[in-house]
């Protein structure tokens, strides 16, 4: 199932390259996910996170991936979060608890809760795997945190999604890098404007991506090397659903009904899928 919704991300450089960084805008593509998935607020705005860093991720992190995949398991409100994106911007993603209740500010960050963050990233070849344990907060605590602890980066993390009664109006973030040998004053200046900064949804939400760049690099010259669409993209298919099925009632083979069809949804898109028995039944006999 492809998106028709349109998200952008751009890659680039300031402080005469001491400071790399990439930028998202997803808001329509959090706004099609609430909407195909009946998101509550506060979950579209946790998955719209993860999202958000699992595109960003993919174009900073060491051993260049043709898929990430970003995992947080944790007793947060939202359980299971589980977002992936490759290198040509397809995204995809779910949350465990759909309809968590919303926060009455509803620009607010979900916590995580105490569990762990895993970071795979698939290659042509093979899969290199990262797991940190949650630190509380947010999605964008615990990203920081892994770019720290696993690829040894310094990192500032700014995810936002803004969700309003008519739904998503503002979703994205920022992640800048201080790359080795930066100057000690230019990590000073920008450690100092992020922290006097407002919200980033509301800066999404006022000012767009483009007031987010100006608002964190503003006289440290930013200059965008890369840009690339995003969308919602997911690879699930009716045949790997049957196989699936038919892997399972060979040692299950009650969960099969000769009698009547059987009818799976992909937890990603929400893709529906209609077997009938004769479809089933080698898996059966």
């Amino acid at each position: 199932m492809q998106s028709v919704s349109r998200g952008s991300l751009q890659l680039g450089h300031a402080a005469s390259s001491q400071l790399r960084w990439v930028l998202a805008d997803i808001t329509g593509l959090v706004e099609e996910a609430r909407l195909e998935r009946n998101l509550s607020p506060l979950a579209a705005i946790g998955l719209g996170q993860m999202l958000s860093a699992a595109a960003m991720l993919t174009r900073l992190v060491a051993k260049r991936p043709l898929r990430m995949l970003l995992e947080a398991s944790g007793d947060g409100p939202l359980g299971h979060i589980r977002a992936e994106a490759d290198t040509l911007g397809h995204l995809r993603g779910l949350v465990e608890r759909a309809l968590a209740p919303g926060l009455s500010d509803t620009a607010g960050n979900p916590e995580l809760g105490t569990g762990t963050l895993r970071v795979v990233r698939h290659s042509d070849k093979r899969s290199y795997e990262s797991k940190v344990e949650l630190v509380g907060g947010g999605v964008a605590s615990n990203v920081a945190h892994f770019l720290d602890t696993s690829e040894q980066i310094r990192s500032a993390v700014l995810l936002g999604v803004r969700a309003e009664k008519d739904g998503i109006i503002a979703g994205g973030g920022m992640i800048v890098q201080i790359l080795p040998g930066a100057d000690p004053s230019i990590v000073q200046r920008l450690e100092q404007r992020i922290s006097t900064l407002p919200g980033t949804s509301d800066l999404l939400r006022d000012s767009g991506p483009s007031g987010l760049l100006a608002a964190v690099l503003a006289d440290l010259e930013p200059q965008t090397l890369h840009e690339a669409p995003l969308t919602l993209s997911c690879d699930c298919d009716r045949a790997r659903f049957r196989d699936h099925i038919r892997s399972l009632a060979e040692q299950e083979p009650a969960l099969v009904d000769e009698s009547e069809d059987t009818c799976v949804e992909c937890s990603f898109c929400g893709a529906t899928y209609v077997f009938s028995a004769s479809e089933l039944m080698p898996t059966v006999n």
